[in-house]
């Protein structure tokens, strides 16, 4: 009944004019979805108002009207459809019973963004203690606190978080916004970190690499905002690495570093097949090249300090490349066994200061037989021999000493 005052008799709904109805402009949720609307809108029309909203009664100078507590969602929808009046439920409520009722409808949809939520529990807050808004809505006091703590955002992040995506666009949920929280101290990374994650759609764990990544290495900030995610990763190996090396170095680690790089070298070796090129675009090979090129640079000083290292470690250090007799992989003789078969390098069958026919050293005169020379065994005089002399040359790549 159009401009009813009257209370609904033990709460039944009453025909209330949607002309006498004022929303609340402190209700929990604020964005309302056109397309949802008039999906609900074209429900109403059909099957009508299925279950009446609440309102409270205004009193002073807008006597006469009621306020939503519950149900402005169907309220706007009937509007939508055309409709003149709504069944509502009339109930005297305090400003703190009206808050709390209109929170608590709305808490539990899923539909009802986080920042609502977080703003409805600040309001609440203003005349409940933490204790008591727990024990209203349920919750802990560390749930609450936690929801507080979106509100920390700058009001652009908060607004990201409530709009949804746009076409071809990925989630910007609450996980990602509580992440940035703590790059509150720059509003522009934020903001590009949200484009970020929405454009490439990034989870989680993708954007909390990048947020350390940044953290750890500020100075490589601008290109972290810009590279994909996976190119992240590979900075990120390569600038540990870096760091890595500017710190003290483990010993014990040693060995298993050799083994490391062994094997890397050796599956890199592999791939190097410059067919590739037949394949490859001119900007593409440009790439390789500069891969490479670096890479070189990197083997070059790397090489040049184990030189060093060598030449004050083992007096006499000659840069002698030898094959293995076994498996024919190319080593320097100071290495004694091969790395692969573990055969040892050495051999008087291969040395040019062996003479076959007599079956001894040529320049000692001492008499080593055949089969020593063929096999020898770690106590072998050329075990350790400083006067070996490889009849063939190794056909490996010639490094110049540095």
């Amino acid at each position: 009944m159009e401009g009813c005052t009257l209370m609904a008799t033990e709460s039944l709904p009453v025909e209330l004019s949607l002309d006498k109805i004022r929303t609340n402009e402190n209700q929990p949720r604020k964005t309302f979805y056109i397309e949802t609307l008039e999906e609900l809108a074209a429900s109403i029309k059909e099957r009508g108002v299925l279950q009446p909203i609440t309102v409270r009664p205004l009193h002073g100078k807008d006597e006469g009207f009621y306020e939503i507590v519950m149900g402005e969602r169907r309220f706007r929808a009937s509007k939508i459809a055309g409709l003149s009046t709504i069944p509502a439920v009339v109930k005297e409520l305090s400003d703190e019973e009206a808050a709390t009722d209109a929170l608590l409808e709305n808490y539990q949809r899923e539909d009802m963004n986080p920042i609502e939520k977080a703003r409805a529990v600040q309001g609440l807050l203003q005349f409940m203690s933490y204790e008591k808004v727990g024990k209203t809505l349920g919750v802990s006091e560390t749930t609450i606190r936690r929801m507080l703590e979106l509100l920390e955002l700058p009001l652009a992040i908060q607004q990201e978080l409530i709009q949804k995506p746009g076409p071809g666009e990925g989630p910007f949920n609450e996980g990602h916004a509580r992440l940035l929280i703590s790059v509150n101290d720059d509003p522009a990374a934020q903001t590009r970190l949200v484009q970020k994650v929405k454009q490439e759609k990034l989870n989680v764990s993708d954007l909390e690499k990048i947020i350390q990544a940044i953290k750890q290495f500020p100075q490589k900030k601008e290109a972290f905002l810009r590279v994909a995610v996976a190119v992240t990763d590979q900075m990120l190996r390569s600038l540990g690495a870096k760091a890595e090396r500017s710190r003290p170095y483990k010993a014990q680690t040693a060995e298993q570093h050799l083994k490391t790089i062994d094997k890397q070298a050796t599956t890199l070796a592999d791939l190097l097949d410059a067919r590739i090129g037949e394949y490859l675009s001119a900007e593409h090979m440009n790439q390789l090249l500069a891969t490479t090129a670096e890479l070189q640079r990197e083997l070059d000083s790397f090489n040049a300090r184990i030189r060093e290292a060598l030449a004050n470690k083992d007096f006499g250090f000659r840069e002698v490349y030898i094959h293995c007799p076994l498996c024919g992989r190319v080593e320097l003789i100071g290495s004694l066994r091969c790395s692969v078969c573990w055969t040892i390098l050495r051999r008087c069958y291969d040395c040019g200061n062996y003479d076959r026919t007599f079956e001894k050293c040529s320049v000692t005169g001492s008499k080593i037989f055949i089969g020593e020379a063929e096999n020898p065994k770690d106590y072998s005089k050329s075990y350790k021999c400083p006067m070996y002399k490889p009849k063939f040359e190794a056909q490996a790549i010639k490094l110049k000493m540095a």
